[in-house]
């Protein structure tokens, strides 16, 4: 199987590591110096999506493809149709959603096919898929707005708190705070990992009646101000995944 990556930036590389040494892999960030009569049957699509329009039509008429080529696209907000105006109405299109743990193999895969792929394709397709972490497959392109606001962003969301508790600890005088910072969201992610209970039951297990973790956790639950500000900040990324659907 030929697989190109079109586009090898962070996530395109990340996506292709996932996969070396099993399937040959050709990548290119650029279209020249193809070998020749070159035709892939499976391209990832991992370009920006602003400027991607001009990108993909000189791709398309190229035609470093076949009939049969199916197109895995990571562009962010980018729909179905956009990928069939350009590669035609009976092109096998994917539109999916990685978010960068798929490197460590703990990563979500959230993709759409249209209704050229056959079922037999798509099962092909999830071997292939299964290297990247927990595979979603969704019924309809709405989702995807708020599935790359939640999960694909997600990991930035858990860095600014990290970064957070890591800024309240320095100025504590703790040391080592990075490092602390780390395992103890390493150590609450194996917990919620491995427990049957859901987050509410495990928050309710480590707070102590008018202990210390209750008394910080009033302030940060009073009034439901902090998840009404995560809700706020999900709503202006599903915002823009919107605003870049129709660019």
């Amino acid at each position: 199987m030929n697989i190109l990556f079109l586009g090898y930036g962070k996530m395109g590389s990340i996506l292709a590591q996932r996969l070396d040494g099993q399937i040959k892999i050709i990548r290119r960030s650029s279209q020249d110096n193809f070998p020749k009569n070159y035709q892939a049957d499976l391209v990832f699509l991992c370009i920006k999506p602003q400027g991607a329009e001009k990108i993909l039509a000189e791709f398309s008429r190229r035609k470093f493809f076949h009939k049969n080529t199916i197109f895995i696209s990571i562009l962010a907000g980018k729909k179905i149709a956009f990928f069939e105006k350009i590669f035609g109405k009976k092109a096998k299109i994917i539109r999916s959603m990685p978010n960068l743990p798929i490197q460590y193999l703990e990563g979500i895969f959230a993709y759409l096919y249209n209704k050229n792929i056959s079922k037999s394709e798509v099962k092909n397709l999830e071997k292939i898929f299964q290297n990247f972490g927990e595979i979603i497959a969704l019924k309809n392109e709405k989702d995807f707005d708020a599935i790359t606001a939640i999960f694909g962003s997600g990991p930035a969301y858990i860095f600014l708190l990290q970064e957070i508790f890591e800024k309240i600890a320095v100025s504590f005088g703790i040391t080592s705070s990075a490092k602390l910072v780390k395992k103890l969201f390493l150590g609450s992610a194996l917990m919620a990992e491995s427990a049957t209970e859901n987050f509410a039951k495990l928050r309710q297990s480590v707070t102590s009646k008018n202990g210390t973790t209750e008394a910080a956790l009033k302030i940060l639950q009073k009034n439901s101000v902090l998840e009404k500000l995560f809700k706020k900040s999900v709503n202006a990324a599903i915002a823009k995944s919107k605003k870049l659907s129709k660019e």
